[in-house]
């Protein structure tokens, strides 16, 4: 016969613990979203004076560092008229004639209740997002490049270097920017490279906020088409510079040191098919080669000799299928047009609109209708702490 407790044997509900110590170890291990150390804050006085200790936000960065959640997207508005639920930011500082202005909307993807507002992130600058990376983001101004923290609205600007600027009708510029924690809450390193389109040419140079200067000018020749914000993998940089061959620009930030990669000939791309380079789950490089309707992804790559990247294909993604597309007498394939590292997702864009899929999961959003193929910006940050 079962035996139920009576009123008098039962348990009252275990008091929270006080032991500060204790607390702060429990509290490190929140998720990093928005609204987690809001809503924790409210339990207690002692709760709130913890998670108010600008140490324990140090901490709880730290903690999280390698997971910052994916806050929204930015992408250049092409339209005249505001769209709903999202913010314009107008570049305002000066350019050099000539330098039209942009305008970048910023559009959250997080649900309630850690959305963040669109209004949240303004900027007053002028010129090309070239891309973000550990909460920062990269714009190139006219002679200058801007590093912005759109939590903070913190803003530098660094004067490119001369050797950039001889002729800027025949140069396309991409770049990248990391932050650089052990030297600071605003530190960074700033790479700059530029194609120059008539000689052939990869130059690039690296600039250190805490130095104040750019380092050595270095150069490579080889032939490109294309320039997207890089995947960072381990301290490397890649750039894709070949659209359908997929080739890589590798630049080594410990060396300061760059190298064409080529794919190899083993690794079929299909005509017409466009390439993206990804980071893997296991932090290692990685590509996908999209191909009207299809997806493949590859993983456990290797470089070896004469700089050709090898690799396994791990996946096939029938894209017609996971996202239900309808066939289209639009000529235009499907494209990524974004992708965030951090959480290993793409923003592909399709006939039907923009799809955000993360890699691992497969599980997917829809998060705009657009029209236009064009770049979108991932946003992953800490946000507010």
């Amino acid at each position: 016969m079962i035996k139920y407790p009576t009123s008098t044997s039962v348990l009252s509900p275990a008091s929270l613990p006080d032991n500060e110590d204790i607390l702060r170890d429990i509290l490190l291990r929140l998720p990093p979203l928005p609204s987690s150390l809001l809503r924790a804050s409210l339990v207690s006085k002692l709760w709130c004076r913890i998670i108010s200790d600008p140490d324990f936000r140090r901490r709880f960065r730290a903690h999280h560092y390698k997971t910052p959640p994916l806050l929204g997207f930015f992408f250049q508005d092409f339209n005249d008229g505001l769209q709903s639920r999202q913010y314009v930011f107008i570049p305002t500082l000066g350019a050099p004639d000539g330098l039209q202005s942009r305008q970048y909307v910023f559009t959250p993807t997080l649900g309630a209740p850690d959305r963040i507002p669109p209004a949240c992130f303004s900027c007053h600058s002028k010129g090309s997002l070239l891309g973000f990376r550990h909460g920062l983001a990269l714009l190139k101004c006219g002679p200058k490049a801007i590093v912005w923290d759109p939590i903070t609205n913190y803003q530098c600007s660094v004067d490119i270097p001369p050797e950039f600027n001889i002729n800027r009708h025949v140069r396309i510029y991409f770049g990248a920017v990391t932050r650089d924690d052990s030297a600071g809450p605003v530190a960074f390193k700033l790479v700059m490279v530029f194609y120059d389109i008539f000689e052939r040419v990869l130059c690039a140079s690296v600039y250190e906020s805490e130095l104040g200067k750019w380092g050595e000018m270095i150069s490579t020749h080889t032939f490109s088409d294309i320039f997207k914000p890089s995947v960072m993998v381990g301290n490397k940089l890649y750039f894709l510079i070949r659209r359908r061959s997929g080739g890589f620009l590798q630049f080594d930030l410990d060396s300061q040191s760059m190298a064409v990669i080529q794919m190899s000939e083993d690794i079929p791309i299909p005509e017409g098919s466009l390439v993206q380079a990804l980071r893997t789950e296991d932090g290692g490089l990685g590509f996908a080669v999209v191909s009207k309707h299809r997806m493949q992804l590859w993983g456990k790559t290797t470089i070896s000799g004469g700089n050709v990247v090898r690799g396994e294909l791990q996946k096939k993604v029938e894209l017609d299928q996971l996202l239900s597309l309808r066939p289209s007498t639009n000529k235009r394939k499907s494209s990524v047009i974004g992708y965030d590292e951090v959480s290993n997702t793409i923003f592909l864009w399709t006939t039907m609109g923009v799809f955000m899929i993360q890699l691992e999961s497969m599980k997917f959003t829809k998060v705009a209708e657009d029209k236009c193929i064009r770049g979108y910006f991932p946003f992953a940050s800490f946000y507010p702490c």
